[in-house]
């Protein structure tokens, strides 16, 4: 082997055990940064024939009766639509809460859409679809969503029937059984729930309308070299039809929560991020 062949070997030799090197650092090197929460709603109605004389309320995602995905406000003019009518009620006609989930604070508001005609399938008037999302990047992880209350403290669609929170577990330690890891993660909550929405139109018996919607919450971090963690919840509902509707209906849907991984702040990884954040 000549000389510049050994040169070019003992260059790859110590680049090699430079990049061993700094793998084993950024295995061992937590450092949790890039903190974000991501909020994401839809709104989906599709129909397979015209339907007439149309009058929806439909539940917003509402946090401290103030409809809203993550900070943006949801306003009528993010509803628009060919040959409908939107409006941002309190109070449907009509509306029953007997055997609601107790409402803190936190008043519902419903979604009224009307109109004479419509034809919601993709070669006539198009499916309805709401799509809208609001993504923040947090300078604190003191700020992230709260994902395992959120019908407390998130948005979250009201009322909900025959509905009942599970009572709250300690968190487990991910992946250890000692109380000394810096993550964890919480019992999942899962709860069926119904929502009443209001469906009035007419229709042929074969024409079969879908409405859908969901609300979800974010959190997510970076940590290591190329890693990252988080968790979330989900609140949403469906109901589907054949024919004509006449008032008030029950949907169907689940409310998911305390999914993913938490941060343990008491652990020093974490303390030594608060402290860095809170300068």
């Amino acid at each position: 082997m000549g000389r510049t062949s050994k040169k070019v070997a003992f260059c790859m030799a110590i680049c090699l055990i430079a990049l061993i090197l700094a793998a084993g650092c950024c295995e061992f090197e937590i450092n949790p940064r890039s903190f974000l929460s991501y909020y994401t709603y839809d709104l989906k109605i599709y129909t397979t024939g015209p339907i007439t004389d149309v009058t929806f309320y439909l539940p917003l995602p509402v946090k401290h009766g103030v409809p809203r995905v993550g900070l943006n406000v949801l306003h009528e003019s993010d509803f628009a639509g060919n040959n409908l009518s939107v409006e941002i009620v309190a109070s449907p006609p009509g509306l029953n809460l007997t055997g609601a989930y107790p409402i803190i604070d936190n008043e519902p508001r419903y979604l009224k859409i009307s109109t004479d005609r419509v034809y919601l399938n993709k070669t006539q008037d198009g499916p309805y679809l709401i799509e809208i999302d609001n993504l923040t990047w947090l300078e604190s992880p003191l700020s992230f969503a709260d994902t395992v209350n959120p019908y407390f403290n998130e948005t979250v669609f009201l009322p909900k029937l025959n509905f009942a929170l599970p009572a709250q577990t300690e968190g487990i330690p991910v992946n250890s059984t000692s109380t000394t890891s810096y993550d964890y993660q919480s019992t999942p909550i899962e709860v069926r729930q119904q929502v009443p929405i209001y469906a009035e139109y007419s229709a042929s018996p074969s024409t079969r309308v879908d409405i859908s919607s969901s609300i979800s919450g974010d959190n997510s971090w970076r940590e290591r070299c190329d890693g990252g963690a988080g968790n979330s919840y989900v609140d949403y509902y469906s109901w589907y039809h054949s024919g004509d509707s006449r008032g008030w209906q029950t949907a169907s849907g689940m409310y998911k929560a305390a999914r993913g991984e938490y941060p343990n702040f008491s652990h020093p990884v974490w303390q030594e991020v608060l402290n860095r954040t809170a300068e």
